[in-house]
């Protein structure tokens, strides 16, 4: 379950004064981070092998605020301004971003690197923003203490996790799986549209990702294509 730090992951960050001691925030990425950061966001974009510019590469979510844990991802998004461009060459984008992530297993400090191509019109839900390439917080996060709904959340993921157990037992589940996860995806951007990052939704998302249940899931869904496709000699 999330929890609330008192300061931000000082493995990717340099906590020079915060709130707390003098009345502002003043929190800096540590530069070996911010480039490998850069370098990874690049190799990307020669692996997309686009020629789009983009706008920014900032860091979000979880790492990017106070309510971490040593499982948090760290989210880096490479903005894009798709104003001009066919929706077809964002999903393109997101079809090769989860090439990229299964292709590769990036650890910083022991934390996953997560790579996203974000459209710059997309409406962002994340109280702490970092730009990487201007070295600079684009929105600053606050330390708060939301009412979380615990029983709520483990009820649902729960539910969840003893559904993708029972698919998993059945011969013709393919389907089914692929809905539950459709599903998953839906809560997870409905909770954020209307609660933010604490949303029941949202955290539920985290115990499954966390418990490795979206892996899972994701994992039956490749091998069932796989073997479906696949003919015998």
């Amino acid at each position: 379950m999330s929890r609330v730090n008192k300061i931000l992951n000082q493995k990717i960050w340099d906590t020079l004064c915060d709130d707390d001691e003098c009345g502002e925030f003043h929190v800096e990425i540590k530069p070996e981070i911010r480039k490998a950061l850069i370098k990874i966001a690049y190799d990307f974009l020669s692996f997309l092998d686009a020629k789009i510019p983009f706008k920014d590469i900032t860091i979000t979510g979880s790492m990017a605020n106070f309510n971490y844990t040593d499982q948090s991802d760290i989210d880096p998004h490479i903005i894009f301004d798709f104003s001009n461009q066919p929706e077809l060459l964002e999903e393109l984008m997101q079809a090769k971003r989860k090439i990229w992530n299964d292709d590769h297993e990036i650890k910083i400090k022991g934390h996953d690197v997560e790579l996203y191509p974000q459209s710059s019109a997309e409406p962002h839900h994340s109280s702490g923003v970092f730009s990487v390439i201007r070295n600079r917080w684009n929105a600053i996060p606050t330390r708060t203490n939301p009412e979380i709904d615990e029983e709520l959340v483990l009820k649902k993921s729960e539910d969840l996790m003893q559904r993708i157990d029972f698919l998993d037992s059945r011969e013709d589940r393919t389907s089914a799986l692929r809905k539950t996860k459709d599903k998953i995806g839906k809560m997870r951007r409905a909770g954020l549209e209307r609660e933010g990052e604490y949303s029941v939704e949202n955290l539920v998302f985290k115990v499954l990702r966390n418990t490795g249940y979206l892996e899972k899931l994701n994992v039956i869904i490749k091998s069932d294509y796989d073997h479906s496709v696949s003919l015998d000699q």
